[in-house]
């Protein structure tokens, strides 16, 4: 598996900005010690960090309570040195204990010494980011989601996503994906169309570009076999079929799924993490090499 391509393209930050209000909590000594400090962090990733850190909500019992618990555990690689990690609404248990729904995965730095992580992460690299991922509880919507850092120093090599048969993404955004050892780059446009890129183009014989209408077709696949909209033949990276787009008539959007509607890939369709994604059971990501599998578990109903 390829993932790690030159791209010439700009990173994607699909960040959506808070618009919580982020006043202290006066008296709340302990707590203060283990905020966030962002007068370290690069001006133009402030918004990303705020909106992390949020307000100073506190998660109740009850939320906490009736949302599963998130555990992390590593299939492959040292990122979290053996640990098993447990999540649940409020935030990593052992970590800050600020019980505000995020847990930050970081490594302290020079240019971050003041930024507070639930976990340091296990890597050699020197990335100077204030976290390497993120993981928060949203209310709103009763679940977990997971963010990779994407400011503008990140070159779409920290977090990939891996899709398969629980975990199919709509499209929603522009996404960049790799699929067998070629990375593309897969964006909606108007009335309901796509645009697939090719951004690993290698050869003349490779087609660059295509642009998709829902109206003409509701499949396009990608992979080895010579009927796939992209066809890669002499590819043996790629699968019979690799990756596949559908569209929803009820919702008006594109799915993208890992292999087709009935067998998956064999190297799988990996997303790169250039925004958040909703974090269900199974999950699995690859984080700086490292293979994490995410698991939710219901809790016990006393």
């Amino acid at each position: 598996m390829k993932k790690k391509e030159n791209i010439n393209e700009n990173n994607i930050n699909e960040n959506n900005k808070s618009d919580e209000n982020n006043n202290k909590n006066e008296g709340e000594e302990k707590k203060e010690e283990n905020k966030l400090n962002i007068d370290n962090i690069n001006e133009d990733n402030k918004d990303e960090a705020l909106q992390l850190i949020g307000s100073n909500r506190e998660i109740t019992e009850e939320e906490i309570n009736s949302c599963p618990i998130l555990i992390l555990k590593e299939q492959d690689g040292k990122l979290l040195q053996g640990k098993e990690i447990t999540i649940n609404a409020s935030g990593m248990i052992g970590g800050r204990n600020l019980k505000d729904g995020v847990s930050i995965f970081g490594k302290k730095n020079n240019n971050n010494d003041n930024f507070k992580h639930d976990f340091e992460l296990n890597y050699e690299e020197n990335l100077n980011y204030p976290y390497i991922f993120a993981i928060y509880y949203q209310r709103e919507f009763k679940n977990y989601s997971l963010r990779a850092f994407s400011g503008k120093e990140s070159d779409n090599r920290i977090l990939y996503v891996k899709l398969n048969n629980n975990y199919s993404l709509p499209l929603k955004q522009k996404e960049i994906f790799s699929a067998g050892n070629i990375v593309f780059q897969v964006t909606p446009i108007e009335n309901n169309k796509i645009e697939v890129l090719n951004l690993s183009k290698k050869n003349e014989e490779e087609e660059q570009k295509k642009i998709f209408d829902p109206n003409e077709i509701k499949e396009i696949s990608i992979g080895r076999d010579k009927k796939c909209d992209f066809s890669f033949p002499k590819d043996k990276s790629f699968s019979r079929i690799q990756t596949t787009f559908l569209f929803d008539d009820d919702k008006k959007e594109w799915i993208i799924i890992d292999g087709s509607k009935t067998k998956s890939s064999t190297n799988g369709t990996w997303i790169f993490g250039t925004h958040s994604f909703e974090i269900k059971d199974q999950l699995m990501v690859e984080i700086l090499n490292s293979k994490i599998i995410f698991s939710l578990r219901i809790q016990n109903k006393h």
